[in-house]
């Protein structure tokens, strides 16, 4: 069994690699190393960073340690290689010292700093080292113009430590360069295999989870409440890039959304229904108000009828929702209540009472939705109806669902709409119509990965 705070076998090889590779075999080059999100990077560059005060607490030097934020990414990699320097019990060894954002360790040095444009980092050299910590979220030129000249007069190596994510930060440049490098060196043969350190180190979530089961186990889960294909489980976990340009939802995942039914101009007798109402922008050319209604069926939500108004005053489109949902006699009816439509929603609330369910816009509770189609559409638990020539709102809705993008943000985080030019209202109102599935009591409506295979 691993003792907590020991040091992980997977961990052990890549810092001491690191270590040769900084003190000896490649001063001057620019490394790098990607692992999979909670595994254990940031420990393996504090234990780089502390090696190297170590080694040359006698001879002196400095590492300059760099992270996106001050507080508190930099303050946490200070935290970490303090700790491991206060552990280490040599007596002949001296005591770490510390003073703003530096640690002491006899002659060597390491200074924490922000990364982010603007913060005041002039005058700094790093002689034994420059590592960026979440190297993907370091800005490019700042970093180039401020941090790298640091190691200009002394020739120190520079580590990049991160995981991927659009494809063309810092750390996915440099890591693109070091694989070209290292597959020149794979060329050479056998013969020579062994005798160097590759210049990108990178592990697996399985190299991970073969020594550490809870990892494998929620990993694991995360994969089945994601999805493989899930754009934020492919960079954090199995470390590929994310495009900087992507659909919110893919063509095979439009393609599979299609059910096998036919729309419904009204309701059947016994069926159970659910609905998102997305009102149009206050002064918003060409935005439509949307009311998407949904089929309750075993585990799943079927769209089976849309109606839109453009152009039509609030008043006349409250009561024309409001006999909607008395027709269709819905379970939850979730409306946009952000800005305008926050006094619309309550007087649809007035009319229709407890099944209505206001939804306020914001970064936060938007991601959340798109998640939310996105997990829909890949475990099949939501479906819609196909377009029919004489309907012209469920052709907008399939139009915008092959067109909407998506913009991932390494916090984990979306954001996704229209093209410019465009518009989101059916798509809106879709997601809206899937929270109501959700949260519509009785029925259970479930959204994850189906167990299919």
């Amino acid at each position: 069994m691993h003792t907590p705070g020991a040091v992980r076998p997977y961990q052990f090889d890549i810092v001491s690699a690191l270590f040769r590779q900084v003190t000896r075999d490649a001063r001057g080059e620019t490394l790098t190393v990607m692992f999979p999100r909670q595994s254990g990077k940031n420990e393996v560059s504090a234990m780089l960073v502390a090696a190297l005060l170590l080694r040359h607490h006698s001879t002196g030097g400095s590492v300059i340690v760099c992270a996106p934020s001050l507080h508190p990414q930099a303050e946490l990699s200070f935290e970490r290689t303090i700790g491991l320097l206060r552990g280490h019990r040599r007596i002949s060894m001296p005591k770490a010292q510390v003073e703003a954002g530096t640690i002491r360790f006899g002659l060597a040095s390491a200074t924490f700093l922000s990364g982010m444009p603007g913060a005041n980092v002039a005058g700094h050299t790093a002689s034994l080292a420059l590592i960026g910590d979440e190297a993907q979220d370091l800005d490019i030129d700042w970093f180039d113009r401020q941090f790298k000249p640091m190691t200009a007069s002394t020739g120190a190596s520079t580590v990049l430590f991160g995981t991927p994510w659009q494809g063309d930060s810092l750390l996915e440049r440099a890591v693109a360069r070091n694989r070209k490098r290292d597959a020149a060196f794979e060329h050479l043969g056998p013969k020579y295999r062994g005798r160097w350190d590759p210049f990108h180190h990178q592990v697996s979530w399985e190299q991970v989870a073969e020594e550490n089961e809870p990892y494998r186990s929620y990993v694991e889960k995360e994969r089945e409440r994601l999805g493989a294909s899930h754009q934020i489980f492919l960079s954090q976990y199995e470390l590929v890039s994310v495009a900087d340009e992507k659909r919110l939802l893919s063509p095979a995942m439009v393609w599979q959304l299609e059910g096998p039914f036919a729309p419904l101009e009204h309701p059947e007798p016994d069926g159970r229904y659910v609905a998102g109402l997305d009102f149009a922008g206050e002064g918003a050319a060409g935005d439509s108000t949307v009311l998407t209604i949904g089929r309750l069926v075993d585990d799943a939500c079927e769209v089976v009828h849309i109606e839109s108004w453009l152009g039509v005053a609030y008043d006349a489109v409250s009561s024309a929702a409001t006999a909607a949902a008395r027709e269709w006699k819905l379970a939850r009816l979730v409306c946009d209540a952000t800005g305008l439509g926050s006094p619309l929603v309550a007087a649809l609330k007035k009319s229709l009472g407890a099944v209505v369910t206001p939804f306020v816009f914001s970064r936060k509770s938007k991601s959340e939705l798109g998640f939310e189609l996105i997990a829909g559409a890949e475990s099949g638990n939501l479906r819609i109806a196909p377009a029919m020539r004489s309907d012209s709102s469920l052709g907008a809705l399939w139009d915008e669902l092959r067109t909407c993008l998506v913009d991932y943000q390494a916090s984990g985080a979306m954001t996704w709409g229209a093209p410019t030019g465009a518009h989101d209202d059916y798509v809106t109102s879709l997601a809206l119509c899937l929270r109501a599935a959700r949260t519509a009591g009785a029925t259970r409506v479930a959204f994850g990965r189906s167990r299919r295979d």
